[in-house]
């Protein structure tokens, strides 16, 4: 079975690459492979393979993300493994017409029952302090090479210090879980002919906030990042996408997760935007054997890699910066 798989992957047409951690391959018999990007002998890519195959096969009762067939081992020539699932027809969200596709979509996720302790899946017990903390060490590696202007860094910087002073106040709250997916940005949603929305991109789901998803679905480091005729969302948009996921969860779902909006929405862009930093410094530095984890983007097309700096510097702009940091303010 897995080298007929094999083979249908080879005789398969090649989708244009637009990310750095997987392609994909449409098969003559319509459906997809997610082929993993890893390097040989990556110690992790089996691993990090088999959490994707559970996440697909947990989120499959929501009818909103494909359905998984077969999962392909790592091996010689695909050495960061392959999931073979359903192909979804449809079209990226237009902005800001779909948000409410999106967020009947978010809505359905994040009210499935939690895993059980035993699962697979990452699980976060504090999602605001272990999100500050994977922020922080972001800015540590990359947030001085990535970011040339001072007066942006020094914002950056300000929001992180500012962040960091509410760490002690909200490690005291207990914050709902629910199963969480991460990279919510609108490029990882297919909107097919019937208007559902379906997610796409299950690398990263988790046990953790909801709040970080909805942030992530709506900020301009995402909203910004997927297409070339992308477009940031203005506030009235923003809370519309809100309060139409808050009136599907259910009032004390709602309830519970309103006072977390606000402080996962800084932290979301945060993270957002040291992933920008991660992606300018990663993939412009050469190949770092001892670093699995090194992004590359030499899968890319030369337009998207462009598309992806402009993007980037963007978001680094100061007025842009403070912009954003002023809807909070």
């Amino acid at each position: 079975m897995a080298e007929a798989l094999l083979e249908a992957i080879r005789q398969g047409v090649t989708l244009p690459a637009t990310g750095t951690a997987h392609g994909h391959v449409r098969l003559a018999d319509g459906r997809l492979a997610r082929v993993a990007y890893a390097y040989e002998n990556d110690p992790t890519a089996a691993a990090g393979l088999h959490v994707q195959a559970e996440a697909f096969r947990y989120l499959q009762p929501t009818g909103r993300t494909p359905r998984l067939h077969d999962v392909i081992e790592p091996q010689p020539g695909l050495p960061g493994g392959a999931l073979i699932v359903d192909f979804i027809d449809g079209h990226a969200p237009r902005l800001p017409d779909e948000l409410d596709a999106m967020a009947a979509t978010l809505a359905k996720i994040h009210t499935l029952p939690l895993p059980s302790a035993t699962s697979p899946l990452p699980r976060q017990k504090n999602p605001f302090l272990e999100t500050l903390e994977a922020v922080e060490l972001a800015a540590m590696r990359f947030l001085d090479k990535a970011v040339p202007d001072p007066g942006s860094r020094a914002e950056i910087a300000e929001e992180l210090r500012l962040m960091r002073g509410m760490a002690l106040a909200f490690a005291k709250r207990t914050q709902p879980l629910s199963v969480a997916l991460a990279d919510t940005h609108p490029g990882n949603f297919i909107v097919d002919p019937a208007g559902i929305a379906w997610f796409v991109d299950l690398e990263k789901v988790h046990v953790g906030s909801a709040a970080i998803d909805l942030a992530h679905a709506t900020l301009p480091t995402s909203t910004l990042w997927h297409s070339a005729d992308a477009k940031a969302l203005s506030h009235e948009e923003v809370q519309g996408f809100y309060e139409a996921y808050l009136g599907r969860v259910g009032k004390k779902p709602a309830d519970a997760l309103r006072p977390w909006l606000v402080p996962m929405r800084r932290l979301t862009w945060l993270r957002t935007t040291l992933f920008m930093a991660r992606w300018r410094v990663q993939t412009r530095s050469p190949r770092d054997p001892s670093d699995p984890s090194q992004w590359s983007d030499a899968g890319l097309e030369p337009a998207m890699r462009v598309l992806y700096d402009r993007r980037i510097d963007q978001c680094f702009d100061r007025d842009a910066i403070r912009a954003i940091r002023g809807e909070w303010a």
